[in-house]
């Protein structure tokens, strides 16, 4: 019979957790967007150029940032929530990494474009053409989407215990509605309408929460080598725990030395 893990890694971890939460609260600015503000600024540049502006107000993820972290919770919540097959354990077939490959080839090449045109101060990046809010959202949108599919097929192997020998979405007919949740989800993004400023800026930082606690959650399994002991997301709440600390971690600590090099989360400095 396996030997539990004593106690003290709960409470250590309880404790992190709601010491991480107490000095976020209490170290950034009342204002809940603001707050997303300090999130958004352990991932991404914040440049206002490279923005969307809800009802005046900047979104806390630049327009590329904003399309991938959205689209990567949503594709975590598709896969987890709205499908709700059996949990499997094997990663994506060829396709979808030959499909992965693409989304992650435009947006990178789109990301150097328009870096040049900051370091060149010009309109037309290096790749010939002018950058484009629609396609940073859209090529992050789809990245995102990209991301969720590879880190659901780890996490699903790290953690489950009782998993199916085959790939979370297997087949085409299984990957078609997601994508096109993330399209009409880039489609309503780009919209801009006020209504949007608050679901748009919390459900994009929650994707970077969402992202980083899985990511923190898999090293504190492997770590502790308990791979594939679990039978359900109730086990599963001890290293979700550790999650939190390891994304409190990463976004405070990234935070704050962003904070200390540049005096600010807003925007880089000469760009």
């Amino acid at each position: 019979m396996e030997k539990p893990l004593p106690r003290f890694w709960l409470w250590l971890g309880i404790a992190l957790a709601l010491a991480a939460l107490i000095i976020f609260i209490f170290q950034t600015p009342p204002s809940l967007l603001r707050k997303a503000d300090y999130v958004a600024a352990a991932v991404c540049h914040r440049i206002p150029s490279h923005s969307f502006f809800v009802d005046e107000h900047q979104l806390p993820l630049c327009q590329r940032c904003t399309g991938t972290f959205a689209g990567a919770l949503s594709g975590i919540l598709f896969q987890w929530a709205v499908v709700r097959r059996r949990r499997t354990r094997l990663f994506p077939p060829l396709w979808q990494w030959l499909l992965i490959g693409g989304f992650t080839a435009i947006w990178g090449l789109d990301g150097f474009n328009s870096y040049t045109t900051l370091v060149l101060r010009q309109e037309t990046g290096i790749l010939g053409y002018a950058p484009q809010p629609w396609i940073r959202l859209f090529s992050g949108t789809f990245m995102g989407l990209g991301m969720s599919i590879i880190l659901v097929s780890a996490f699903n192997q790290v953690f489950w215990g009782d998993a199916l020998p085959e790939a979370p979405l297997p087949r085409w007919r299984n990957v078609a509605p997601l994508l096109a949740a993330g399209l009409l989800q880039a489609g309503v993004i780009y919209t801009l309408e006020p209504w949007l400023l608050y679901p748009v800026a919390l459900y994009s930082t929650a994707g970077v929460i969402a992202m980083m606690m899985c990511l923190g959650a898999m090293i504190w399994v492997m770590a502790l080598r308990r791979e594939q002991r679990f039978m359900g997301w109730r086990e599963a709440w001890l290293p979700l725990i550790w999650g939190i600390v390891f994304a409190a971690i990463i976004i405070i600590g990234m935070g704050s030395v962003r904070l200390m090099l540049t005096g600010s989360v807003d925007g880089v400095p000469g760009l």
